[in-house]
């Protein structure tokens, strides 16, 4: 009898600690899927303000677009009409009010990597004016280049070419 009482507790205590594990592992798995992951956009008004206002940015960015044999002045100017595409990208965002933003983890770090970017432009647009043209060089940010940090937010607003060769 003896024997059959250990076993009947032993089987008790297994379904219980079978209950305690499932238990944790849903707590866990709900856990994780109400976590905001701080490397993708993930609130649906915030993505889709930051398609639209990507898809008019991109648009304007490769209608203001010059051959790089273009005078120089054109050039400037291309740059500049480029770089207020992206800060109206910027603006637009932050109409959502920042309590919204701020509630979208990436959302933040996104919006100072396209004013990151507009500050590299600006750059090379002043050196080209000035008649003493360097390259244009972008940012690495925590260990990340700028340029991948801006098209790995999980929007479909990758940095238009027509921005990365001015």
């Amino acid at each position: 009898m003896t024997g059959e009482r250990v076993r009947g507790w032993l089987a008790r205590l297994s379904v219980v600690l079978a209950i305690v594990l499932v238990s944790v592992a849903l707590t866990k798995l709900w856990s994780f899927a109400h976590t905001d992951d701080p490397d993708v956009l993930e609130q649906s008004v915030i993505t889709r303000t930051a398609a639209a206002a990507c898809a008019r940015m991109r648009d304007t960015a490769s209608e203001a677009a010059v051959g790089t044999t273009a005078p120089i002045s054109q050039r400037v100017g291309a740059i500049n009409a480029q770089n207020d595409a992206v800060t109206e990208l910027v603006a637009t965002m932050e109409q959502l009010g920042a309590e919204r933003l701020a509630s979208d983890r990436p959302v933040e770090r996104w919006l100072a990597d396209w004013q990151r970017l507009v500050a590299a432009r600006d750059g090379y647009a002043q050196s080209l004016a000035a008649g003493r043209p360097r390259p244009m060089h972008l940012p690495v940010v925590d260990g990340r280049p700028l340029v991948e940090r801006l098209n790995t937010v999980g929007v479909s607003c990758r940095v238009p070419f027509a921005l990365l060769a001015p």
